[in-house]
């Protein structure tokens, strides 16, 4: 299924992947192993502004290092996820040898979903010594992950688990596991606030990369694999699965609101230095609790449309 909406992406953009030609090498301690990283394969539809980003940065010198991680869960009604993810992540951080601290953004009300505005309220009460975020959904498990610090943005997988086989993500998609230095992330505002329930926050994190100069990267090797869960459209505010007529209709009517947002924003008509980290409203922390590497933010959100 996966394949078959990628190559419908493909024919509706012909020229979609265009030829990597930025050349890449390490600056990294001895003691660790380099990423495979290569850069994004990104759409026709921002082919101009991709290439202008070549040539302004036809070298690119990673710096990898062990530095202070502080990663970002945003979460509701996940329980049976969290119970599976949270061991598995402390393990492989553990493993991996990294100073880190994981904050579980969880929105504590009956309003409609904001993952972007979550991960930009955790993104406040992060750690000030922290180095970077790594922005992370609960739903995905991670196989040869690495966590470790690299000083430009990074998707951390390349390669998704569906029901038994792995498949390669398609390069547009920006969401799963997303590492970002800190100075990149408040340099581009973080993420926008105004997408509810689900869909195209991750698209427009993307464009604010772009639009900032910066070129997006990606894990060739690693892989996430996806923990059963229902479709996005059809899950009502408490997290249950829904069939009744109003609530897939208020679904729709976001979801397509969001398209409509995101494509202001893409033409340029809305600008992100008016929506981001810099500007967040609206919402109250209804506690926050600390249990050794964890901390959990109770966030309740204001919906406005």
């Amino acid at each position: 299924m996966l394949k078959t909406i990628q190559n419908f992406i493909l024919m509706l953009l012909p020229s979609s992947k265009l030829n990597q030609d930025v050349s890449i090498t390490y600056n990294q301690c001895d003691d660790l192993k380099p990423l495979n990283i290569h850069e994004l394969s990104l759409t026709s539809l921002m082919k101009k502004k991709v290439l202008n980003l070549r040539k302004q940065n036809s070298h690119i010198t990673i710096t990898r290092a062990n530095k202070k991680l502080t990663l970002i869960i945003p979460y509701r009604n996940r329980k049976e996820h969290l119970k599976i993810f949270l061991p598995t992540i402390i393990k492989e951080l553990d493993t991996q040898n990294i100073d880190y601290e994981i904050i579980i953004a969880e929105q504590d009300d009956n309003n409609f979903f904001n993952k972007a505005k979550l991960m930009n309220i955790a993104a406040l009460h992060a750690d000030e010594k922290s180095d970077y975020f790594v922005f992370h959904d609960v739903d995905s498990i991670p196989l040869d992950v690495n966590y470790k610090y690299c000083n430009h943005t990074v998707r951390l997988f390349n390669y998704i688990k569906r029901d038994s086989e792995y498949e390669e993500y398609p390069q547009t998609v920006f969401g799963g596991a997303i590492l970002i230095p800190k100075n990149i992330f408040f340099d581009i505002n973080g993420f926008a606030n105004n997408y509810w329930q689900w869909g195209k926050e991750d698209d427009d994190f993307l464009l604010r990369h772009l639009f900032k100069g910066y070129i997006p990267l990606y894990e060739t090797n690693a892989k996430l694999s996806m923990l059963p869960h229902p479709r996005a459209l059809t899950i009502d505010v408490h997290g249950n699965v829904a069939t009744d007529t109003k609530t897939l209709k208020e679904n729709k009517k976001l979801s397509d609101t969001n398209k409509q947002t995101f494509s202001k924003f893409k033409r340029g008509i809305t600008s992100q230095e008016n929506d981001g980290i810099n500007n967040i409203k609206d919402y109250k922390i209804n506690s926050i609790t600390v249990n050794g590497t964890i901390k959990t933010i109770k966030i309740q959100l204001h919906y406005t449309d």
